[in-house]
């Protein structure tokens, strides 16, 4: 009896039941995003096409959707169950083909139809379903390419600009060794990543339809870290906003549920700087300084210690990675991990970037189907029902003076 009241008192965390997980994850292996040709290259060469299109999923990162999705199956299998119910849970990708391709791969792994729900004998999948959600790719360098307002004020700021001077004073050797192969100059960011990018992703491919440069030979491990310093360096300066917009929907999945209660987890399928955005906004300590692998995976948990709502962290670098918990750093449980509900929320009162702001701020608009909207509803709202009284009375003052002026007959006068 002692024993079993002292694992009460010292392993609440291990004994309390999950509610509710968010797994952030990171698409399969893909070709690089920008085709670039560097000196040596046939130009008339297409056979590299046969591994995939631009920024596509290539077989082999199907494979490593699919075994993310076992994978996590043998971890969160009892609380999904076995049987596909789309009010269980939601998915979200981005917009970018390889994050939504990835999904499809990830659940044909994770959550294979049962015999009841099975259509065909000989394809064990099912369809789930999912949405799309175009600010998943608006994060790191991908948010100065497809935020025509943010991106532009970012690319304009001194913030932007020390990127590349710290990039330079990092690796000079590196920097110039890019400069001379490529057929453009390099003088910020986005130009540099997108040639550094092409060089990892060829690295990685190890294919001779796209060859790896003899020219870059040596310099693989520098590039590869290049690329993570690159990012991670873009991702700091955009804290404030994406970082904010990040923890906006980590919070509101949570509440969501809260309130509802009808889902047991949300699934987005985006980049490996999305998860490098949740352990820098969130502060989460214990993670490597890299760049998450193919099929890394962020899951955030929330458990029922005994009447106490509290939140837990894994990050897995890799669809075939040991995980890891991370630790909130300024939380007072981080030294058994996790963090009691309230207080997290109270962190992150003053962190947190509504959608329709973030919308506003990287398109230069609003997104009117958004909850923030509700102000903009009411103002036209008001504005109908004041243009609807001027109307009415227009007409009853119209009326009266044509009383008026009938009673102004000089046959009607006496009634005056």
């Amino acid at each position: 009896m002692r024993a079993l009241l002292l694992m009460f008192l010292f392993y609440p965390a291990t004994l309390g039941v999950l509610k509710f997980v968010q797994i952030w994850f990171r698409h399969g292996e893909r070709t690089p995003g920008h085709y670039i040709y560097f000196p040596g290259d046939d130009k008339n060469n297409t056979e590299w096409q046969q591994i995939a299109w631009p920024g596509e999923l290539t077989k082999r990162g199907i494979y490593e959707e699919f075994q993310l999705g076992k994978r996590l199956r043998e971890i969160y299998g009892d609380h999904f169950g076995d049987t596909y119910r789309p009010n269980d849970f939601h998915v979200y990708t981005g917009v970018d083909n390889r994050t939504s391709a990835s999904a499809q791969a990830m659940f044909a792994g994770f959550l294979p139809p049962n015999k009841y729900q099975t259509w065909n004998p000989e394809i064990l999948w099912q369809p789930v379903a999912q949405q799309t959600d175009a600010s998943i790719d608006w994060v790191s360098l991908g948010a100065i390419d497809n935020c025509p307002v943010y991106g532009v004020n970012q690319q304009k700021s001194s913030e932007y600009a020390d990127v590349m001077e710290k990039m330079e004073k990092i690796d000079p050797e590196l920097l110039q060794l890019v400069r001379d192969h490529a057929f453009e100059p390099i003088t910020e960011a986005v130009t540099y990543n997108h040639i550094i990018d092409s060089l990892k992703v060829r690295h990685i491919l190890d294919d001779k339809r796209l060859p790896y440069p003899v020219w870059a030979r040596g310099y693989e491990n520098r590039i590869m870290n290049m690329s993570f310093l690159v990012h991670d360096a873009i991702v700091k300066i955009q804290n404030s906003t994406i970082g904010d917009y990040h923890n906006e929907l980590i919070m509101s999945y949570f509440e969501t549920h809260l309130q509802k209660n009808t889902s047991r987890g949300v699934f987005v399928s985006g980049h490996d700087t999305n998860l490098v955005t949740i352990w820098e906004s969130l502060r989460l300590d214990g993670h490597p300084e890299d760049i998450p692998n193919y099929g890394a995976h962020i899951a955030i948990e929330m458990h029922d210690d005994f009447g106490e709502l509290s939140l837990k962290f894994y990050l897995s670098m890799g669809f075939n990675q040991t995980r890891v918990e991370l630790f909130p750093h300024f939380c007072t449980r981080k030294q058994v991990g996790g963090c009691r509900w309230e207080e997290f929320k109270t962190l992150t009162t003053n962190s947190r970037k509504p959608k329709s702001d973030w919308v506003f701020e990287c398109q230069g608009y609003e997104k009117a189907t958004e909850p923030v909207s509700t102000l903009t509803g009411s103002m036209i709202v008001l504005l109908s029902i004041l243009l609807l009284s001027t109307i009415i009375l227009g007409f009853t003052t119209f009326s009266y003076k044509r009383q008026l002026n009938n009673l102004r007959d000089p046959e009607r006068t006496r009634l005056l």
